[in-house]
């Protein structure tokens, strides 16, 4: 696993001060999936940006109270291999919250993480930050993520919320398109955000073991296919993911279709337009 890989890693937040806190089993609680993320984090399962936005709820949630820095990117633009390992180790119990934070402290104080003042910072200035890249390779990670985190913002502006349990589905839109042997596909574009201060998962192992049907009001249609990995998808705290679901059968639309959510955590049903 490569400790040195480029990043960028831009919090932007409300304006706050005063210095990091010290963190203590009796002060605070660090939700576990933070700790989960960390460990991912480590082992190289998911992308810097992933970890950072655990870093943000931190800091949003005032668990972590960190100084305003200047805009200037520090020039090394990499997270230490330190750093990193201490994430691991902190994950794993071996050292106490506080070592674990004065590495984040670092990557704030050193520019590496970039903690803007303004929330609705705009898209040039975020192009501007992209820019502070020396290669390509690094410009383009940047800029896709940028243009990820956009779609996000703008579906979830016009699409209509659904509050099911901790988590809101986003329907964004439907896909309606007829085969040749008369049946249908009918492809439900989602954007999911999880409300709670703790991960959240959805599970759909299988088309037969799933809780995630379309209906008729008469008649469960299994999926055909969707973007969950390996049958779930973890979600974390206010980190909106996009998520697609693919029907294949003989869908009338003449009739009023719901998509249902059956989990643990919470039932629900969302009307789906089909036109």
């Amino acid at each position: 696993m490569n400790v040195h890989r480029p990043v960028c890693l831009v919090l932007c937040i409300v304006l706050m001060s005063g210095i990091i806190s010290q963190i203590s089993a009796e002060q605070f609680q660090i939700p576990s999936w933070i700790r989960n993320n960390a460990k991912w984090w480590y082992q190289g399962q998911i992308q810097d940006s992933e970890f950072v936005k655990g870093i943000q709820y931190l800091i949003k949630n005032k668990i972590m109270i960190i100084p305003l820095t200047s805009d200037k990117l520090n020039k090394e633009n990499k997270i230490p291999s330190w750093v990193k390992n201490n994430a691991g180790w902190w994950a794993n119990g071996t050292i106490p919250d506080n070592d674990f934070i004065s590495g984040i402290q670092y990557l704030v104080s050193s520019g590496i993480i970039i903690i803007k003042s303004d929330i609705n910072s705009t898209q040039n200035s975020s192009n501007e930050q992209c820019n502070e890249f020396t290669t390509a390779a690094e410009k383009e990670t940047c800029l896709e993520q940028l243009e990820y985190d956009t779609k996000i913002k703008n579906s979830m502006k016009t699409a209509a919320p659904y509050v099911v349990g901790p988590v809101t589905f986003y329907y964004v839109n439907s896909e309606f398109q007829k085969t040749d042997d008369g049946k249908t596909i009918l492809t439900i574009h989602f954007v999911v955000q999880n409300n709670r201060d703790r991960e959240v998962t959805m599970a759909c192992q299988r088309p037969d073991s799933c809780n995630y049907v379309l209906s008729d009001g008469q008649n469960a249609i299994s999926y055909s296919t969707n973007t969950l990995v390996y049958g779930s998808l973890t979600l974390i705290p206010n980190s909106p993911k996009f998520l697609d679901w693919t029907f294949y059968s003989s869908i009338d639309s003449s009739k009023n279709y719901s998509f249902l959510v059956k989990e643990p955590w919470g039932s629900g049903s969302i009307p789906i337009k089909i036109s």
